[in-house]
């Protein structure tokens, strides 16, 4: 079956001329041993010869576990050219000291042995890596599809970055729609039936309890962990208010903080910092909170899939500029009186407002905002236009939006 490109694919080709290894990191299910592969593919056509392991599998990890030597005693054994193999490590972090082979295997053979390596999360990566491969990675996450991925993913490819006719908006609609409700994971893409996809999101989750959190995280209290996930999801794209959600859950502050880590780490949930005049006035304010996938909120919210409303769409479009962006370069705006702007990129040059069936009036704080920091841009995203905007307010649908803001 052929792979379909990503986006970030451009990224791993440039990054693939440094000698380096490649590490990607990202949650279950979001495409990193396809990816591997993928990688793979391309080093064949340079004419290399490639390897690819999984280290789930108890013999290839066993292999691994022995050392480098070994390693290469199976690669030259199973008529793999060492002088000229690009080797793929799906699921490093099973190696009890996946930093100590890398180290070995890229110091003594990275003339000949080109590497990439892929890890559930971020937080199995760091808690197993050492600091004796600084300056030997190039880390590259992997997130579930944006919504221009998702299109190419189910045969309805789309140019946003140009102007479309409205017969073209209106067919895209209840695509972005299905999209927003039941989340972006590409190998669920073309799943029509939702109850399927509805039950393997909610063993993902389960996997992701079982694995990451239990086993990984060494999480105390399982239940607790389960209950905060669950809190979390009815708070979605509200503030975070650590010290209530200890004393709801009967919990320490600390060890909110440590989910919280550990559910960023693991690319469930992400905090967003706000937007302040002042770093020091930055610090003091609560971030708000956004899940890394709709699918996965909607499962936590509801334990099943229901229509689109206020709350999924900004978890949506948080996703789109976050897979497009970067989490650095995105904020939101929140005054001590409760004036609040959805989303800021770029410190300040861009305000957007997210509503589902937005009105002129909903620019109130976008307008806000120009007064107080000057910003050129301001954005009202939504399903459908409003009847009128204010002045140099533009309305863009949130399938458009990240290439309208590129």
């Amino acid at each position: 079956m052929a792979i379909i490109e990503r986006r970030f694919f451009s990224d791993i080709v440039k990054l693939s001329e440094e000698k380096a290894i490649l590490i990607l990191h990202g949650a279950r299910q979001t495409g990193k041993s396809t990816t591997l592969r993928w990688w793979l593919d391309r080093e064949k056509a340079k004419s290399r010869d490639i390897l690819f392991m999984d280290l789930e599998d108890p013999a290839a990890l066993s292999v691994c576990e022995s050392g480098v030597a070994e390693f290469l005693r199976y690669a030259k054994a199973s008529g793999h050219d060492t002088a000229c193999l690009s080797v793929a490590l799906d699921e490093v972090q099973y190696l009890s000291d996946p930093s100590k082979f890398l180290k070995l295997l890229f110091d003594g053979y990275g003339d000949s042995i080109r590497i990439a390596a892929s890890g559930s999360s971020s937080f199995a990566i760091k808690s197993k890596f050492k600091e004796s491969l600084v300056g030997r990675t190039i880390p590259i996450e992997v997130f579930s599809l944006d919504f221009s991925e998702h299109c190419r993913f189910i045969g309805e490819e789309r140019d946003f970055s140009i102007e479309w006719p409205q017969v073209l908006e209106a067919a895209t609609f209840p695509i972005f729609r299905d999209f927003a409700e039941t989340g972006a994971y590409p190998g669920l893409a073309a799943t029509t039936d939702r109850s399927v996809k509805a039950r393997r999101i909610r063993q993902i989750i389960q996997t992701y309890i079982q694995s990451d959190v239990r086993e990984l995280g060494k999480v105390r209290y399982p239940d607790r962990f389960e209950a905060l996930l669950k809190m979390l999801a009815d708070q979605a794209g509200s503030l975070v208010n650590v010290v209530e959600l200890a004393a709801s859950l009967r919990m320490a502050r600390a060890t909110v903080e440590e989910y919280l880590f550990l559910l960023e780490q693991t690319y469930v949930v992400r905090r967003l910092r706000p937007f302040a005049g002042s770093v020091r006035t930055e610090l003091t304010k609560m971030p708000k909170l956004y899940f890394e996938d709709n699918g996965v909120l909607a499962m936590e919210r509801h334990f099943e899939f229901g229509p689109l409303d206020g709350f999924l769409l900004e978890n949506a479009v948080f996703g789109e500029l976050r897979k497009r962006f970067g989490i650095e370069r995105l904020r939101f705006w929140r005054t001590t009186t409760g004036n609040e702007v959805d989303f800021i990129l770029d410190e300040g040059a861009v305000a957007i407002e997210v509503k589902m069936h937005p009105r002129k009036s909903d620019c109130a704080n976008l307008l806000r905002f120009r007064q107080h920091y000057g910003t050129k841009k301001l954005v009202l995203c939504g399903m459908e236009p409003p009847p009128s905007l204010p002045e140099r307010v533009e309305f863009v649908y949130p399938w458009h939006l990240a290439d309208f803001l590129e």
